[in-house]
């Protein structure tokens, strides 16, 4: 997996960059341009040294059909204010064609003939774990490799797995049981201590070991209560590390951030290095503007589940 600083990228080189382009819009205008601004430092690369990055990407879920408010060109705006006009290509919403999803190797093929591509660039870690068209199929048609997002993100979330300072605290939450159990199990094999809260928490059908912390209390059902916050705050803050996916309650409702702010605070008043990913966590620490104080930040939601669970992920396995 080759870093993109040793691409071959000279005057008009043009670049096929798989990126993140999955953001919310209303009325035509981009809501959080969170996931957009980690793909900017790959782009300027590009046009710096002299090539033209072709984004492309995909917005929501429009079923192989064309969706106008998933279409690409709400972006554009965006685009031009950070990297120029004219100084880049944008490709329409990928998914508007089924075949994106159905990982079709004829698709890839068209994809490269009407980009003229030349070098294809993962810059799209959020969806590495999804065996999709531009992410497995296109890399093995183009010389191939990774921007500095997708590198920084194996980097920090594989050291995670390799050798972090203890005590190490897992701190789980959100709504989607199913696609975090099996990152809980594992983490009670390595970690020191893993706390589950929001609506995981009560939903909880496992065994429960002596490393596993399971919110005893709830506000309304929507937030950790107070004896969980302090059974959380006791755990945290002897931490040396910690990772965190998932929020504690109902963040997009004022009374229900409490548990989620709380415990954020505690994670930094302790001093532990801390990497923080998935959506719904992020928009939370942003709306307490705590965000920008963690040790990192991962654009990944499942990506980066499954990247700890498996050590590995699809999109980037190809590109070995």
């Amino acid at each position: 997996m080759e870093p993109i600083t040793k691409a071959g990228i000279s005057s008009q080189t043009r670049v096929f960059v798989r990126c993140d382009l999955d953001v919310p819009v209303e009325d035509g205008k981009v809501q959080d341009t969170y996931r957009l601004d980690s793909d900017l430092k790959t782009l300027r690369f590009i046009i710096d040294k002299g090539g033209v990055p072709v984004i492309a990407g995909h917005m929501d879920r429009p079923g192989g059909k064309v969706v106008e408010e998933f279409s690409t060109k709400h972006l554009d705006r965006y685009f031009d204010s950070k990297l120029g006009a004219g100084k880049y290509e944008l490709l329409e919403n990928l998914r508007f064609d089924s075949r994106e999803e159905g990982n079709s190797e004829e698709f890839a093929k068209e994809l490269v003939e009407q980009t003229k591509t030349s070098i294809y660039v993962n810059e799209a870690f959020t969806n590495s774990h999804r065996e999709h068209t531009s992410m497995v199929q296109l890399p093995k048609l183009l010389p191939s490799y990774v921007g500095f997002q997708v590198l920084e993100e194996v980097e920090v979330l594989g050291g995670l797995l390799k050798d972090p300072a203890r005590p190490f605290v897992a701190i789980v939450g959100g709504s989607k049981i199913e696609t975090k159990k099996p990152f809980v199990k594992k983490f009670l094999k390595i970690c020191d201590a893993v706390l589950v809260g929001g609506k995981i928490g009560q939903d909880w059908d496992e065994e429960t070991p002596e490393n596993l912390h399971l919110a005893s209390d709830y506000i309304d059902g929507m937030d950790i209560g107070k004896e969980t916050m302090n059974d959380f705050a006791e755990v945290v803050s002897t931490a040396k590390t910690v990772v965190w996916s998932g929020p504690m309650g109902k963040y997009e409702e004022e009374e229900y951030i409490t548990g989620t702010h709380l415990l954020a605070d505690e994670i930094l008043a302790s001093g532990a290095y801390c990497v923080v990913g998935g959506g719904d966590l992020i928009a939370a620490l942003k709306e307490v503007d705590l965000l920008d104080l963690f040790s990192f930040a991962s654009v990944g939601g499942g990506a980066m589940l499954q990247f700890l669970e498996d050590g590995a992920l699809p999109a980037l396995e190809v590109l070995q």
